[in-house]
């Protein structure tokens, strides 16, 4: 499939604010506004962004109903998530298949992994970034600019000077087109129309606040169901406060046991993921993997000059 890239973002771009998933407060509203501000962007609310539901921002419907409109409304050039939680899944399935649109750039990630899968299916480059409603420090903000508002192939990603250097789990180098998100989110997704496919693929992950033990559990789930068949390779970003119960043991066992036998090149503690330092990185788009190194390089612009 030759999938559509969305034309590069320019200061005066209108940016739909949309709660696809958890609701949202006032602070991270203001934050959002904030954060389109410092990007020279225009932010245009959602009108279930203020809705709440329990653990839902309003009702699927209602979030459905704001996804579509930032999809489809020819006055929005991009789409960004304030927050995750949860709700992606209850949106999707509320909204049904993902309506022909303008090729314009989403963004988010956590819950929002299955909206990026469902755009992915459908044709379309989105990206795995920060979300409106949280920190955007300057590290992120600049590899957000990289990807996002130039239409040239990001290169060689840069590690957050902030952060432990990335770890080799297994050796060597591959190339494939990206796809990932939430751990959570891609093991949930098994057996959903939004299942994502791995074959011929680099995979990225991250996750938050999860014992080993379950962060075992969906690795073996994702391949058990033959899931991470033909995967090339395996780029893991920051476990944010996943713990083990057994004092001194480290997560890079863990992925040394879980992913060593998949033979594919594999490093761990990229940055991205629940870190203030969250890279944007583009679902669909060429890149390589180096887990000698522990680089990531983007070989391929994400945006284009022009909508397509």
């Amino acid at each position: 499939m030759t999938l559509r890239r969305p034309p590069r973002l320019r200061p005066g771009a209108r940016v739909a604010l949309i709660a696809p998933a958890g609701p949202v407060d006032e602070e991270r509203v203001a934050r959002a506004i904030e954060n389109c501000e410092r990007l020279e962007l225009e932010p245009v609310l959602g009108s279930a962004v203020r809705r709440k539901v329990d653990y839902l921002a309003g009702s699927d419907t209602e979030r459905a109903a704001d996804l579509r409109d930032a999809l489809t409304d020819p006055a929005i050039d991009a789409v960004w998530a304030l927050r995750g939680g949860y709700g992606t899944m209850r949106t999707l399935a509320a909204l049904g298949p993902i309506p022909p649109h303008p090729s314009r750039a989403y963004i988010g990630f956590s819950d929002n992994t299955a909206v990026h899968l469902a755009l992915l299916r459908s044709g379309v480059v989105s990206f795995h970034g920060p979300h409106a409603g949280g920190s955007l420090p300057e590290f992120a903000e600049d590899v957000l600019r990289r990807v996002l508002f130039d239409a040239h192939a990001a290169g060689t990603l840069p590690n957050d000077p902030e952060q432990e250097a990335p770890v080799t789990i297994s050796g060597g180098i591959a190339e494939g087109d990206l796809i990932g998100g939430n751990l959570s989110l891609l093991a949930a997704l098994i057996g959903t129309p939004w299942q994502p496919e791995l074959g011929g693929r680099i995979l990225f992950v991250e996750e938050v606040s999860e014992s080993f033990y379950r962060i075992d559990r969906m690795f073996m789930q994702l391949r058990l169901a033959g899931i991470l068949d033909g995967v090339k390779g395996i780029v893991l970003g920051q476990f944010t406060d996943c713990c083990s119960d057994e004092p001194g043991r480290a997560i890079e066992q863990l992925f040394v046991e879980l992913l060593g036998p998949l033979r594919v090149p594999v490093a761990s503690g990229f940055p991205f993921g629940h870190v203030p330092g969250n890279w944007t990185l583009p679902l669909g788009v060429r890149a390589r993997l180096d887990a000698d190194a522990g680089t990531l390089t983007l070989l391929e612009p994400a945006v284009t000059e022009e909508a397509q």
